[in-house]
């Protein structure tokens, strides 16, 4: 397999306003939970370990990775992952998606890569959670262009029990993806084992032949605010459920708390919940105003053919 050309390699800064979309780039969003190896992935490929370091505070910008690769300009964009509920990281990753080509369509995306540690014993909140976010954003078109790559098989120790869990993400957690069309792969944390990855990519046609994700299509072609969007409508419920449970919480507390007879304490607590409520009124607030400028939007008539993205049903049970 040919290897990435290190003369060629033109690796980008994080001022993402440098990057100028191509029509003949090729373009493949690399996604998961923050520490799953999306950095290492990109590190791998390019060469260059001084790059991109993985941290725990992990960036929050979607960052694009031009390198030259098999004759191709082919772009990693590294995307922030969905480790809580901010809402600030979706309209960061549809202002980057919502991106133009000189000739005024649409960037399209030519693969993407979705990483998850095969050492997790058991299927965590946020990878949950980036799951999830993955579905609304993408939809089902993308799907056959899609790699979940499992990654830190050379820090499994057990290898019997890391082939029942990289079965059983198979067969359950990823179980819909690998239906509608994305393929499961090994990442042995190596250049070769990277480099076959994103060749089974570029194997699957011209850049002409990327497909646009739902989230694309909502904001695009349906001009739907990003409130109004599958991934925006998921943030939304989210931060329902996260304030509705710590209301509940601190009434729960209160309650225990009055029984202790503790007058402070019962209407300190109170203070909390009104605090709670004003947060989640202004939360929920914020999210119905969330919108994507009309000056980055495509106009609807440079597109005419109907909607033809779904939405990934992934309401997983969680381990």
């Amino acid at each position: 397999m040919s290897t990435v050309d290190r003369s060629a390699t033109s690796i980008m800064s994080r001022d993402t306003d440098r990057f100028r979309p191509d029509p003949d780039d090729f373009v493949i969003l690399v996604m998961g939970p923050t520490g799953s190896g999306k950095s290492n992935f990109i590190n791998k490929l390019t060469g260059n370990t001084e790059r991109h370091k993985a941290s725990s505070l992990e960036s929050q910008d979607v960052t694009p990775y031009p390198i030259s690769y098999q004759g191709l300009r082919v772009v990693l964009v590294d995307t922030p992952s969905f480790d809580d509920t901010d809402s600030e990281i979706l309209r960061v990753i549809a202002e980057w998606l919502i991106q133009k080509y000189p000739d005024g369509t649409l960037i399209k995306i030519a693969g993407i890569i979705y990483a998850h540690r095969i050492t997790d014993n058991r299927i965590s909140d946020s990878a949950h959670r980036n799951l999830q976010m993955f579905g609304r954003l993408c939809g089902s078109v993308p799907l056959p262009r899609t790699r979940l790559i499992t990654t830190m098989w050379d820090q499994a120790k057990d290898q019997a029990a890391t082939l029942r869990r990289e079965t059983q993400l198979k067969d359950d957690f990823w179980q819909v993806l690998i239906q509608g069309g994305a393929s499961a792969h090994k990442f042995h944390n190596t250049a070769e084992s990277a480099q076959e990855i994103v060749g089974s990519l570029l194997k699957m046609g011209n850049v002409e032949d990327g497909v646009e994700l739902l989230l694309q299509e909502e904001l695009i072609e349906q001009q739907k605010r990003l409130n109004e969007t599958e991934a925006g409508k998921l943030i939304y419920n989210w931060l329902q459920k996260l304030l509705a449970n710590q209301r509940r919480m601190l009434k729960e507390l209160a309650e225990e708390t009055k029984q202790q007879n503790n007058p402070d304490l019962v209407k300190g607590l109170r203070g909390e919940c009104d605090k709670v409520d004003v947060q989640l009124h202004r939360t929920l607030e914020e999210i119905k105003e969330m919108e994507i400028p009309l000056s980055r939007r495509v106009p609807l008539w440079l597109f005419g053919r109907k909607s033809r993205a779904k939405v990934v049903g992934l309401d997983f049970a969680q381990a």
